[in-house]
Order: C-alpha cells, then sequence, then structure tokens
C-alpha cells in the first residue's frame, strides 16, 4: 500500500495552526476538493478566509472558529465579498455608460435591500457552505460517500450502541437506580455509601485512562476497546451478586479500570476517520448516546421491578446488573470486527482483501477513480464477513487526511508527552472541558431529589419508586435532542464558540433558580425546581464541541490531540473523586447548600474561557 508523506507534527505551540511543511496530495483537482481545510495553512489557491476581516483585529464580528472555505467551481472571487451592486463607484459608473445593459438598469431603479436581506445575503447564507460541500454530488466522489456512509453505519454505530449499553452515565443511572429501588435496603446502606460508590469508580478510571490513550497507539483499538468492553460486562454482572458496600467498593474499582477508554478512545478514533465538517455531528450523535443509555436504563428500571422482582429468588435491582452486564459481553465481541483502527494501520478483519493488493492511482487515492475497478467497489454491498472496507476506500481515508492537513495516529513516546506538557492548549482545554462537564452536574442527582420530596404531611413520598426511575427519562430525551442540535448546528453553521457560550447562558438559568429554591424552599414552588433540572438537560452538548475545536485547533499533532483528550477526560474524574462528597452529599439531597452556587461560578469561566479561546484562535492561531 502506498502512504503518504505526512508532516511530524512537532511544532511549537506558537504555531498550532500553521501547517508548515504539509505536503499536497498529488493531482488533485478543483473538482476533487471536497472539504474545507478548517483553522489550517493554506495548501491550495482554491482556498480563502471564511471572512476576510477575521484577520482584522477591529472587526471580530466574524470569528467563529472556523476560517476556511472553498471557492466554488469556476470562481474565482471571495466567496465572501458582500454583493457590492450598490456600491457608489458602481452605480456612478453605470451611469456613466452611454449604451448601459439593462440589468444594470434594473439594479440602479430596483429598491436597495432590507437590511434583514443584507443579513441573509452576506452572513447567514455564507454559513450554509456546509449544505453545499456535503450534499453536492460534484463535491464529493461516489467513493467518498460510501465511506462515510460505511464508516457510520460500522463505526458509528457500534460506537452508539456501546455507549447505550455501556456508558459511565449508564453505569451511574444504574447504581443511582438500583440504589432508590432496594439496594440500600438490601445491602444496609444509611450513609453516602452511594458517593463512594461513584468516588471509587472515578479514582480508578482516571488512573488508568491516559495509560489507555497511550496504550490505544501501541495495541490495535479493534482489541484494545472490545477487550476492556468485555471485561466491563463480567464486572458489571458480578456487582450483582454483592452482599454487602464493601463488595461493590472493590468491584466499582474494576469497573473504572475497563471503562477508562470507552469514551476518549472512541472519540480520539473519530478524529482520523472524519473530516472537520463531519466530525461535529457524529461526536454529537455518539456523545448523546450516553443519555440515551440513561433513558434505557430508567424503562429497563421499571420493566425489571414489574416483571423481574423475585424471579429466581433475585431481586429487580440485582436483574438489571445481570441484564446490562450480557448486554455488553455481546455487543464487546462485534467490536473486533467494526473497529476499523487507523487509516494507515487498518483493521484486517474489516477489509475485503489485502489494502495492498490492487495498485491505485493518485485519483483513486482522492475517490475519484478513473478505472472500473474502483467503480465497482465503491458500489459493493455492506457485508460483514468479508470485511466492508476496501482498498480504496483506505487509500481515500489517507488521502482525506492529507486533504485536511491532518496526520494519521503515532505512538505517543516521551518526547511527544514532554511536547504536549509544554503546550498552553495542554491546559486550556481540559480546564474548559472539566468546567464545562461539572457546570450542569446536578441533573445526574435529579432521581434522589425527586425521590427526597414529600407530601404534605412529610413522610408520604410524593413519588413512587417507578415514577423516580422513569421521570428524568423525560430529561434524558431533552438531552439528546439537544446534544443532536448542538451538534448539526455546530457543522452547519461552522462555528464552534459561540453554541458553547450559548449553552453556558442556558445552563445559568436553572443554576440561579435552584439556588433560591435550596435556600428558600418554602417561599419558592418547586415547580421551579422542576423545570430547572430539564433545563439543564438542554446544556450538556458541550463536550463534542470542545472536542472538535481540539481537532480544529491540532489538525497536525496526534500525539498532543490524544494525550489531551486524556487530560481532559481525567481531569473531570480526579475532581469527581472528592467533589461528590462535598458538593453533592446525598444526605443533604435536594437542599444542597454550595452546589448550584458552585455551578454558576462554573458556567462564567465557561463562557469566559470560550470567548478567550475565540480571540486566540482566530486573532493569533490563524
Amino acid at each position: 500500500m502506498s502512504s503518504f508523506p505526512q508532516d511530524g507534527g512537532h511544532r511549537s505551540s506558537d504555531s498550532l495552526r500553521h501547517g508548515k511543511g504539509i505536503p499536497a496530495v498529488a493531482n488533485i483537482t478543483a473538482q476533487e476538493e471536497t472539504s474545507p481545510l478548517l483553522l489550517g495553512q493554506q495548501t491550495s489557491s482554491r482556498y480563502t478566509d471564511l471572512n476576510t476581516t477575521a484577520r482584522n483585529r477591529n472587526d471580530p464580528s466574524n470569528s467563529n472558529g472556523f476560517c476556511r472555505v472553498r471557492h466554488e467551481h469556476g470562481h474565482d472571487g471571495n466567496l465572501d465579498e458582500a454583493d457590492s451592486s450598490w456600491e457608489p463607484e458602481q452605480q456612478s459608473h453605470a451611469r456613466r455608460q452611454l449604451d448601459p445593459d439593462p440589468r444594470q438598469e434594473q439594479s440602479l431603479n430596483a429598491t436597495p435591500p432590507s437590511r434583514l436581506q443584507r443579513l441573509w445575503t452576506d452572513t447567514i447564507s455564507k454559513r450554509l457552505v456546509w449544505l453545499k460541500q456535503d450534499g453536492d454530488d460534484n463535491e464529493r466522489s461516489p467513493l467518498e460517500k460510501d465511506l462515510v456512509r460505511r464508516l457510520d453505519v460500522f463505526l458509528l454505530t457500534f460506537g452508539c450502541i456501546s455507549q447505550v449499553i455501556r456508558s459511565r452515565y449508564l453505569d451511574q443511572t444504574n447504581i443511582s437506580s438500583a440504589y432508590v429501588s432496594g439496594m440500600k435496603e438490601d445491602l444496609e446502606l444509611n450513609g453516602n455509601e452511594l458517593n463512594y460508590f461513584l468516588t471509587f469508580f472515578s479514582i480508578s478510571y482516571c488512573l488508568m485512562l491516559i495509560p489507555s490513550q497511550v496504550i490505544i497507539t501501541y495495541v490495535r483499538p479493534s482489541y484494545w476497546l472490545p477487550g476492556l468492553e468485555i471485561g466491563w460486562g463480567f464486572v458489571t454482572a458480578l456487582i450483582a451478586f454483592a452482599q454487602n458496600a464493601h463488595q461493590v467498593y472493590a468491584l466499582r474499582v474494576l469497573l473504572g479500570l475497563f471503562e477508562s477508554s470507552a469514551w476518549p478512545g472512541m472519540m480520539t478514533l473519530f478524529m482520523y476517520w472524519y473530516t472537520p465538517l463531519e466530525l461535529a455531528k457524529r461526536m454529537g450523535f455518539y456523545h448523546s448516546c450516553q443519555a440515551l443509555g440513561s433513558m434505557m436504563s430508567g424503562a429497563l428500571q421499571v420493566a425489571v421491578l414489574k416483571s423481574l422482582e423475585g424471579i429466581w429468588g433475585i431481586r429487580g435491582w440485582r436483574w438489571l446488573f445481570i441484564i446490562n452486564g450480557l448486554l455488553t459481553l455481546l455487543i464487546g465481541f462485534t467490536g473486533f470486527f467494526l473497529i476499523p483502527d487507523y487509516p494507515n494501520s487498518p483493521n484486517p478483519r474489516c477489509l475485503s482483501s489485502s489494502p495492498s493488493s490492487p495498485s491505485s492511482s493518485p485519483h483513486n487515492h482522492d475517490g475519484h477513480s478513473s478505472n472500473s475497478s474502483s467503480s465497482s467497489n465503491s458500489k459493493s454491498p455492506l457485508t460483514f464477513l468479508g470485511g466492508w472496507l476496501t482498498p480504496s476506500h483506505i487509500l481515500l481515508a489517507q488521502a482525506r487526511l492529507q486533504r485536511h492537513g491532518r496526520t494519521d495516529s503515532k505512538k505517543i513516546t516521551w518526547a511527544a508527552a514532554k511536547r504536549t506538557f509544554r503546550m498552553w492548549i495542554a491546559y486550556f482545554i481540559p480546564i474548559l472541558y472539566i468546567a464545562s462537564v461539572l457546570a450542569p452536574y446536578g441533573y445526574n442527582y435529579f432521581n434522589l431529589f425527586l425521590k427526597e420530596l414529600k407530601m404534605d404531611d412529610g413522610k408520604t413520598p410524593r413519588w413512587s419508586v417507578e415514577e423516580v426511575n422513569m421521570i428524568p427519562v423525560v430529561g434524558n430525551g431533552v438531552s439528546v435532542v439537544f446534544v443532536w442540535i448542538w451538534a448539526i448546528l455546530s457543522d452547519l453553521l461552522q462555528t464552534r464558540w459561540t453554541l458553547l457560550v450559548a449553552q453556558g447562558v442556558i445552563g445559568l438559568i436553572p443554576c440561579i433558580i435552584m439556588s433560591v429554591w435550596t435556600s428558600h424552599p418554602d417561599t419558592t414552588p418547586v415547580s421551579a425546581a422542576y423545570a430547572s433540572y430539564f433545563m439543564t438537560y438542554m446544556s450538556l452538548g458541550t463536550a463534542p464541541l470542545i472536542m472538535s475545536w481540539l481537532s480544529d485547533i491540532l489538525p497536525q499533532d496526534s500525539e498532543a490531540r490524544t494525550l489531551i483528550v486524556g487530560y481532559s477526560i481525567a481531569g473531570v474524574y480526579a475532581i469527581l473523586t472528592w467533589s461528590q462528597v462535598l458538593i453533592w452529599p446525598a444526605s443533604q439531597a435536594p437542599y444542597y447548600h454550595y452546589a448550584w452556587q458552585i455551578s454558576i461560578v462554573l458556567w462564567i469561566l465557561v463562557i469566559i474561557m470560550c470567548w478567550m479561546l475565540n480571540i486566540i484562535d482566530v486573532r493569533i492561531l490563524l
């Protein structure tokens, strides 16, 4: 298999975005350019700034985290130049013509466009370039469309199902659902054991996360990720047979070790296979499956309590862990065949034949074949046992990396780790990610809020056990919808930071309301608390946008990207190991003393950091 020259990615942090030394793919014509090079150096005259004033420090109006778009075929001018038919110079010139063109007369006599029309022409329509580039048959070859479709059908689908069945949010929902559905009484849990269950999981998860990110560059992801998933399934099923809190503590430690590389590992793989205009949507769909897992857990808990309670002498909450573990084992084994590894070292079990068997021309590399074999490959059925990637797909995946100035996976060495350690972005992104995850964290305790509410007599629970498990399912549904909305809008409007700030503003509102309600529950209606919890679910789409932004900022340093993803998630769990008991203690539910006030501070931090990173991104790194 022919390989393309790749940039080493070893650059100082002050030139993250310059892309010096990136080789152009040979024989790429104007028709073969299919997606914009985002946040990178121009490698062709067919690229131009999305807004030529973005470089001007005095005009930040279009600073949205993206900087490159491609000219339409047959146009040499800048796409971002506003319609100048109403410029005074042109009007004066038209009037001086002895025999003006009828179209010029019509233009001069027409009513000038309104402010809304100019807004659409000058701003909104230019943000919709994604629609043309993602849907125009002339922009993407049949082979490239087929590659993306196969990645969605196999890689993305496996990741999503894996997240639904086995995700940290499903795990947290399982343990919380079990706690309120009989686990507390059966294991005689009378204190903050629930918080400690999460704490022990977080400690082991945090300790293993960065080593897992390093291991995944040495061991094929198609071995490492499914192997961890299978181990996760066994341990989850064993929790059903625990007899005391100490046994659960030990199993939770093992669970954290097996969980460590699942979410960051898949996010890292997406960065190698999808282009910048495809990435946020896929990350959003994958991320939303965590909420789908929580929804499934709540619905499954209700079904188990009604149908399996007492079957074979096993309580309903124990059946929940057994079923969850068995499903995870089944999904884990399919990962050996569905994870494609990396473009430069594809999974042999995913290939229909040896990637080096047929030779391909440079046109084949970019997905525009001139021979019949590649055409037949692009139309081949999606077979499982025969492999779902062809040699042409692999060559095209490599060309897509080159086209967008990205490097393929490299083994993380001490030199790469030291280089990453000296980069400012290795601290900025983790802090931003940590703040955005912890700010809305109160939604994880929605079921405890419902469980602790009492009727007017102060003794009778306001909600039954089934209702306590089902009501948060509605909130998770809200989360799924809004994660999709944020991710699609990010690629559609070609912006990251504005949507992150929007989520921060939305997230501030319920935190302020809950701060008032917890301090004055007698004078503040409980309906305000219900509305606040549901509104919190609207601001859970920050992670895909931050990770996509990271991929845009560091397109050529795959080692740094992989490590920073690990730093970010490890930082979250490093804080969760101690903050749960102090900030969200179960004994204070639902009237937490300082939790919502801390969330307000974190959301304000997120908004400020996004604004700062956008300034650095557009005005300095560009």
